[in-house]
């Protein structure tokens, strides 16, 4: 298995002066990162694309949500 760097944004409608951008850091171990994202969100379609630096960054746009996976191989 193959260990991450997953880094996760959130948007998120202004309000009350917070930051529209909600976004969380951590260490995940995976050997398919779509796999893994699909475990989490199960509505919604993912749109996968690879970097030229090979991170590997998975979308989600669902409704009013809208969330980016960014995964960096350690």
């Amino acid at each position: 298995m193959k260990t991450y760097e997953l880094i996760i944004e959130q948007r998120q409608p202004t309000c009350g002066g917070k930051s529209p951008v909600d976004v969380k850091v951590c260490t995940v171990t995976t050997d398919d990162p779509l796999a893994y994202v699909k475990n989490i969100e199960k509505d919604g379609e993912l749109q996968m694309e690879t970097t030229d630096q090979g991170e590997i960054i998975i979308r989600l746009d669902h409704d009013a949500k809208s969330i980016k996976y960014t995964f960096t191989e350690e």
